[in-house]
């Protein structure tokens, strides 16, 4: 059994809690929240477990096998640092830190302790984006030549009017690492590693820390493949997440269909004719947030490879790749 202890008082308890209280060889004994009013809506999920206002009191307390973490960035690589230095397995949500230097040492440090990392990258775990990368592999419609990214809506921080970290690239936020640091995953994940990107990113006055809120993106990916991508948190008139992929025999339109964040539909068109992918749904039967879903397929692996020892994806070597992405994007930059 794999003692797990749980840090974050938001997604930490609607998202981590449920996913990793859900899955067998893994017990949540302890939580570190600092939100009482939330606590007291999860403690249902909560039960009897211990709980914690002060995360070092926790590890020190506490005899845990492994840690999941859903804080801001620059808490994220404090407790992570400790944590592995005690040989804790480390869940990690994106980004992974607030710089490209914090990254860079979590990652090196997890190495060198030979603990299990895992970094929350949700989008590749629904079921219709794995269809989709099943088809590009298998080559139905011929070589996949080019993907074109649109992803608008408005962010809850600048509908409301709310200053924090998540629009302060500073603290590790900025649309291009809370939100779009998934599509650098997921651009990868279908086409492989991306090797030129030119780049226009946006600023308004709208996000009240200033951090960027957008982008257009112009890629170039090793196997020739290229792409283009509109992406925004400040649409305050469309809603829209979806990739088009283009083959020689053909193209593949991935779309968002309600603007949930998981609920997907396939397209395809091929001699002039077009194609619904159906997929069977799995019935869920935790009543929780659209994520959980996902986070659980990422977070059972990472409970197996706590047990059995072997590295598993997405680890920090993928967090740390998808900052310097990040990081070469604001400073116009080679990709390395």
């Amino acid at each position: 059994m794999v003692k797990v202890g749980i840090i974050g008082s938001g997604f930490g308890l609607y998202g981590l809690l449920p996913a990793f209280n859900s899955i067998k060889k893994c017990q949540v004994i302890a939580i570190c929240a600092n939100d009482k009013g939330r606590l007291k809506k999860y403690q249902s999920e909560v039960g009897n477990k211990k709980i914690y206002k002060d995360w070092q009191l926790m590890l020190n307390n506490e005899k845990l096998d492994a840690l999941a973490i859903a804080v801001t960035p620059n808490a994220q690589y404090r407790i992570a640092k400790k944590a592995i230095k005690k040989g804790l397995h480390i869940f990690a949500e994106k980004p992974l830190a607030a710089t490209l230097l914090q990254a860079r040492q979590l990652y090196k440090l997890a190495e060198k302790k030979k603990i299990i990392h895992a970094i929350d990258f949700i989008f590749p775990e629904i079921e219709e984006w794995k269809e989709v990368k099943k088809i590009i592999n298998n080559g139905q419609l011929g070589t996949l030549k080019k993907i074109e990214l649109t992803w608008l809506f408005l962010s809850y921080d600048i509908k409301n009017k709310i200053t924090s970290w998540k629009s302060n690239a500073r603290e590790g936020g900025g649309a291009l690492s809370f939100y779009f640091s998934h599509s650098l995953y997921y651009l990868e994940y279908f086409a492989g590693k991306i090797i030129k990107i030119n780049s226009d990113i946006f600023y308004s006055k709208k996000s009240l820390n200033r951090g960027d809120v957008g982008a257009d993106l112009t890629l170039k990916f090793e196997h020739g493949i290229t792409g283009q991508a509109q992406l925004s948190c400040n649409s305050s008139t469309t809603s829209k997440h979806q990739l088009i992929f283009k083959f020689e025999k053909g193209r593949i339109i991935l779309k968002n269909r309600n603007k949930r964040v998981t609920d997907f539909i396939i397209k395809i068109y091929r001699n002039n004719k077009q194609e619904r992918v159906t997929l069977a749904k799995e019935v869920d039967e935790i009543n929780a947030d659209e994520r959980v879903k996902e986070v659980r397929k990422i977070a059972e692996r990472f409970i197996s490879s706590c047990i059995n020892g072997n590295q598993m994806i997405p680890s920090f070597k993928e967090g740390l790749r998808i900052q310097e992405l990040i990081t070469a994007i604001r400073s116009n930059s080679q990709i390395s």
